[in-house]
């Protein structure tokens, strides 16, 4: 058997490393909207709410940014489920099993939510305190400003820093292959396993990797010009 043949759809491991590949696409999707939303509110929460929940989000982002990626994903893989059946047994549930895709996914959303609370963090501090003070002075009350001045401003600032991150989760969600989910390595991992080619299939999942990597790269290239061209080249980009 040929290497073209091991990455053939039915015969070979084809169709297993793509159900792989769209496993880790629907995590790092689902853990990077959770955890970017999850950011936003500890950022917001850690510089305009009040001195416990500010104490809170900091704490949150302090653990959470300090603790191994793999022991997070463990703890919510393992003690998730003892707390879930615990949280059900007066209403007579008896086992409960939590699945690897949603313990990675909620472990995966906090740990970015972590790190995007500081991106946010930066962010919002960088939007101009005038414009603020501008758009209350024309009357608008303190929740227009942030949804049509504080918000869209700073997610253009926040721009790169989001980007960074969703190739940190991309690179992240193998991780939860310790916890049995059948991500994209894991399915090279056993594609290598029962044909005894591992160089083949995890050269595959290299250049899969890479060619993700390049189209982020691309896309962040292509609307970071359009988000900042009226900055012109002071602003960074190419004009």
């Amino acid at each position: 058997m040929t290497d073209l043949d091991l990455f053939a759809w039915g015969s070979g491991w084809g169709d297993e490393l793509a159900r792989g590949l769209l496993i880790t696409l629907e995590v790092a999707l689902a853990a990077y909207v959770l955890g970017a939303l999850i950011g936003l509110a500890a950022a917001t929460a850690e510089l305009s709410g009040p001195r416990p929940l500010r104490w809170l989000a900091k704490a949150y982002g302090l653990v959470f940014r300090s603790v191994p990626e793999l022991l997070i994903i463990f703890l919510f893989y393992y003690g998730g489920a003892l707390v879930l059946r615990w949280a059900l047994k007066p209403l007579g549930v008896g086992r409960f099993d939590l699945s690897p895709f949603v313990a990675g996914t909620a472990a995966l959303s906090l740990i970015l939510g972590a790190y995007a609370a500081q991106v946010f963090r930066g962010a919002l501090l960088a939007v101009p305190r005038e414009l603020v003070m501008a758009a209350e002075a024309l009357g608008l009350k303190r929740w227009q400003v942030a949804l049509k001045i504080t918000l869209p401003l700073a997610l253009r600032y926040a721009f790169g820093g989001l980007v960074n991150l969703w190739m940190v989760v991309i690179k992240t969600t193998p991780l939860l292959s310790a916890i049995g989910l059948q991500d994209f390595v894991r399915a090279a991992d056993t594609a290598g396993q029962n044909s005894k080619r591992y160089f083949a299939f995890f050269l595959a999942v290299l250049a899969v990797y890479l060619a993700i990597s390049a189209a982020t790269l691309w896309a962040q290239r292509r609307y970071g010009e359009r988000l900042f061209r009226h900055l012109g080249p002071a602003g960074g980009q190419r004009p």
